[in-house]
C-alpha cells in the first residue's frame, strides 16, 4: 500500500535519468543557439526545408525541457534549458517578423522581467546575455548598421534584469519586516504587561480579557439572545424537515406551573405571550409520562389550542419532551392540518431535534455557570452564532477554521479533517500552512498519524507539546510529511451525539497552546461538531426522501426527475440514452405460496444484482411494488439489450434463500431508446412499458426492444 503510494506522488523518472535528460536538453539548446546566430529564419538564402527542421527542433526542445522543468525535484539544466529554449523561440518569432517591422524587444524584456521574478537573478542575467547575444547576431547580419539599438538592447535586458532583482529583495526584507512584527502583535504581549504576578499574557488571553471588559455587563443577555436564536432556528427547520404546519418551543417553569412560549415558526398568527398550565394537556402527559404526546382528530383539544389566536383546526398534534438530564426543560411541540399526519421517521426526526435543543440549552446553562469562562464565550460568540446558522459544510470547514487561526495567531498550520461514513479513513479538507500541500489527501484510520488515533481513541481534546521528543514517534497528518515539521500539537475532535465527525488539528511552536486557548478552541469545536451535524442530518434526510426504505434505489418520484432532467440534457447537447423497465415474473404467486417477507427479500436481492451491473452515472429506481425501471445516458440500443440481457442472466443465476427454500426468481425486460421510441417522457416511458408487456406475452424472463413492436391497439395492463 505504502509503495504504490509513493509511486503516484513520487516523480515517475528517477534522479539519475532526470540528470542525464537535462543535460541533453542544455547540449541540444546549445545547438540551436549556435544555429540561431546564422540567422536561419530571416536569410533568403535558407531553404524551406531548413527553416522547417529548425522550427521543428526548436518546438521540440520547448516542449522537452518545459517537461523535464515540471518534473518533481527538477534540476538546474533542465531549468536553464527551459529558458534558454524560450528566449531561442522568442528570438526565432523576431525573426519571421523583422520583414513586416515589428519589434521583438519588448517580448524579449518581458520573457527576461518573467525569469527575474520567477527563478533570481542568475538564470535572469543568463537569459539577458543570451538575448543580447541574439541581438549582436542580428545586427552583424544587417552589416553593423544596427549596433547601437543592439548595443542599446542588451544594456537594457541586463539593467532590467538588476533592477527587478533589487526590487524583489527590498520587497521581501518589507515583507519580512512586517511578518515579524504581525507576529510579535498576535503570538504574545509580555513585554507590554504591566502585571508580572499574573504570568504571560499571550495574544488569546489579552483579546479575550479585553472582550470581557467590554462586554461583561450584557454578557447573561447575549446569552439568553443566543439561546433565543438557536431555538427559532431549530423550529424552522424542524418545521421545513418534517413539513409541519406549525412548531413551537416552551420553556417550561416549574416554580410557577406553566409553559411559556419561547421560540416558533408557524403559518397561523400566534400569542407570543402564551402562558399555559402544566396541568393542561399535553404538557400534563410529557411532564407525567417523561414520553412523546400524539393526538390526532381530537377536536376538543387540537381546535382550541391557547397559542393560536382564534379557531385553528389542527387535525394532528405531536408534543417530545426536551430532557436536560432528569428534568424537562422545555417541549418541542408540531402540529398539521390534516388527521394521522404524523409518520414514518418524522416523530424520529422530532425526537432528535428535541435532543439538539436540550444540548443546546445545557450548553447555555454551562456558560452562564462559570464566570472565569465568560471572556473565552464572548470571544466566540460570533462564530458560534455563524456555525449554528450555516447549513453547508463547506462555510462551516472554512469558517472553523478561520475562527481557530484568529483565535490563537501562533498557530504555524491548521487543518480539518473529516471522516468518512462509514468510518474508514480521513479526508484532508480546509488546511493552512505547511499542511496545504496535503488538502485533499485521504489517510486510513488504522495509519500510524497522530490524527488517526485522535479519531479513534480521544474524547477530549489532545495536547502534546512535545512531538518530537515523545517516546511515541508519529506524524502528524500523512504518513509522508517528514519529521521535526510541528513542535507542539493540539487536536480537538469534532464529536456529536456520540459521532467522532472529524478533527480540529493545529501545531505551532513550543508553548503555542495554553490553558485559554484549550478552552476556547474547545467551545469552537464542539460548535462545529453541532453544525457538522446538523449538515450530516439534513443531507441524510434529503437522501432517505429521494430512496426506496427497501432496496436504497431512488423512488419513483426521484427517478421522474432524473429521467426528465436526462431527457433535458440530451435533447440540448444531442445525444442519447435509453430506458429500462422490467418486473419480477410471478410475483404474486411467490407472495402467495411463500409470504411477502420473502417477496420483499426477491425485491432487494433484484435491486443489488441491478446496481452491479450498472455503469456509474446510470439511475436504477424501484418504479413500484415489483417493478424496476434504469435509465441508462449515453447508451444506444444494442448497448441497452447487452446490458439488459446481463442483468436478466444475473437474476436468474442468483440464489435468493428464504427460510430454507430456494426462490427462483426472474424477469421481464422492456428496452427504448430516446428519441426513436419517444420523444418525450410520456412517449418514452410508454414505450418501455409496451416492451415489457411484449416481454411478458411473449413467455416471460426475456428482453424485448420497443423497436421491435407495432404501435398498440390497447395499452398494456399488468
Amino acid at each position: 500500500m505504502r509503495e504504490s503510494k509513493d509511486a503516484m506522488t513520487g516523480p515517475w523518472i528517477d534522479v539519475r535519468m532526470r540528470w542525464r535528460a537535462g543535460m541533453v536538453a542544455v547540449v541540444w539548446a546549445v545547438l540551436l543557439g549556435v544555429v540561431a546566430l546564422l540567422r536561419p529564419l530571416s536569410s533568403a538564402r535558407t531553404s524551406p526545408g531548413a527553416r522547417l527542421s529548425v522550427t521543428l527542433a526548436l518546438g521540440l526542445g520547448v516542449a522537452g525541457s518545459a517537461l523535464l522543468a515540471s518534473l518533481k525535484g527538477r534540476g538546474q539544466a533542465a531549468t536553464l534549458a527551459f529558458y534558454a529554449f524560450l528566449c531561442l523561440a522568442v528570438d526565432a518569432l523576431g525573426q519571421v517578423l523583422a520583414p513586416l517591422g515589428w519589434p521583438v524587444w519588448p517580448l524579449m524584456a518581458l520573457l527576461v522581467a518573467a525569469v527575474a521574478v520567477a527563478e533570481g537573478q542568475l538564470h535572469a542575467l543568463g537569459v539577458a546575455a543570451l538575448a543580447t547575444l541574439l541581438a549582436a547576431a542580428d545586427a552583424a547580419a544587417a552589416g553593423f548598421t544596427t549596433w547601437k539599438a543592439a548595443l542599446a538592447g542588451g544594456f537594457g535586458y541586463v539593467a532590467l534584469a538588476f533592477a527587478i532583482h533589487h526590487a524583489l529583495l527590498g520587497e521581501k526584507r518589507r515583507l519580512v519586516t512586517l511578518r515579524a512584527e504581525l507576529a510579535r502583535l498576535t503570538s504574545g504581549l509580555e513585554q507590554l504587561d504591566t502585571d508580572a504576578g499574573a504570568g504571560p499574557v499571550t495574544g488569546v488571553r489579552a483579546a479575550l480579557r479585553q472582550a470581557s471588559e467590554d462586554g461583561r455587563r450584557a454578557r447573561q443577555l447575549d446569552r439568553a439572545a443566543e439561546l433565543d436564536a438557536a431555538l427559532l432556528r431549530l423550529t424552522r427547520v424542524a418545521r421545513t424537515a418534517i413539513d409541519a404546519h406549525g412548531v413551537l418551543y416552551f420553556d417550561l417553569d416549574h416554580e410557577r406551573a406553566s409553559a411559556v412560549l419561547r421560540a416558533s415558526d408557524i403559518a397561523e398568527p400566534v400569542r407570543t405571550e402564551t402562558v399555559s398550565p402544566l396541568s393542561a394537556d399535553p404538557f400534563a402527559f410529557v411532564l407525567d409520562r417523561r414520553q412523546s404526546f400524539y393526538a390526532t382528530d381530537f377536536k376538543r383539544l387540537l381546535w382550541a389550542l391557547p397559542y393560536y389566536r382564534g379557531e385553528v383546526r389542527i387535525g394532528s398534534l405531536l408534543a417530545v419532551p426536551v430532557l436536560t438530564g432528569d428534568v424537562a426543560a422545555g417541549v418541542l411541540i408540531a402540529d398539521k392540518l390534516e388527521t394521522q399526519a404524523f409518520t414514518g421517521r418524522e416523530p424520529g426526526l422530532l425526537a432528535e431535534l428535541a435532543e439538539m435543543a436540550a444540548e443546546t440549552i445545557l450548553q447555555m446553562r454551562a456558560s452562564l455557570s462559570r464566570e472565569e469562562l465568560g471572556a473565552e464565550f464572548k470571544a466566540v460568540y460570533d462564530v458560534s452564532h455563524r456555525l449554528t446558522a450555516t447549513l453547508d459544510v463547506i462555510p462551516i470547514r472554512g469558517l472553523l477554521l478561520r475562527s481557530a487561526l484568529d483565535l490563537v495567531p501562533a498557530v504555524e498550520s491548521a487543518t480539518i479533517v473529516l471522516v468518512d461514513n462509514p468510518p474508514t479513513r480521513y479526508r484532508v479538507e480546509e488546511a493552512y500552512g505547511w499542511v496545504k500541500e496535503f488538502e485533499g489527501r485521504e489517510v486510513a484510520l488504522a495509519e500510524r498519524t497522530w490524527t488517526s488515533w485522535v479519531l479513534r481513541s480521544a474524547e477530549e481534546p489532545y495536547l502534546l507539546d512535545d512531538v518530537a521528543g515523545g517516546r511515541e514517534r508519529m506524524p502528524v497528518l500523512v504518513l509522508d510529511e517528514g519529521w521535526g515539521r510541528a513542535e507542539s500539537l493540539l487536536a480537538l475532535p469534532l464529536k456529536a451525539r456520540r459521532q467522532t465527525l472529524g478533527a480540529l488539528v493545529l501545531t505551532g511552536r513550543r508553548g503555542a497552546f495554553d490553558a485559554s486557548a484549550l478552552r476556547v478552541l474547545g467551545i469552537l469545536a464542539d460548535q462545529g461538531a453541532a453544525a457538522l451535524f446538523s449538515w450530516r442530518q439534513m443531507e441524510l434526510e434529503k437522501e432517505q426522501a429521494v430512496r426506496d426504505g427497501l432496496t436504497d434505489l431512488y423512488n419513483r418520484r426521484e427517478f421522474n426527475k432524473l429521467l426528465q432532467k436526462t431527457l433535458a440534457n440530451a435533447d440540448r447537447q444531442g445525444g442519447g440514452f435509453a430506458l429500462l423497465m422490467f418486473d419480477i415474473d410471478h410475483f404474486k404467486k411467490l407472495n402467495d405460496t411463500y409470504g411477502h417477507p420473502a417477496g420483499d427479500a426477491a425485491i432487494r436481492n433484484t435491486a443489488q444484482v441491478l446496481e452491479r451491473h450498472l455503469r456509474q452515472g446510470d439511475h436504477a429506481a424501484r418504479y413500484g411494488g415489483e417493478e424496476f425501471a434504469a435509465i441508462l445516458p449515453g447508451a444506444n440500443e444494442a448497448g441497452a439489450l447487452q446490458l439488459a440481457e446481463r442483468v436478466r442472466e444475473a437474476i436468474a443465476s442468483s440464489r435468493v434463500v428464504f427460510e430454507g427454500a430456494r426462490l427462483n426468481v426472474t424477469v421481464s425486460l422492456g428496452v427504448a431508446v430516446w428519441p426513436a421510441d419517444g420523444s418525450d417522457q410520456e412517449g418514452l416511458l410508454a414505450a418501455a412499458d409496451r416492451a415489457l408487456y411484449a416481454a411478458k406475452q411473449a413467455g416471460r424472463n426475456r428482453v424485448v426492444s420497443a423497436s421491435t413492436l407495432r404501435a398498440p391497439d390497447l395499452q398494456p395492463s399488468r
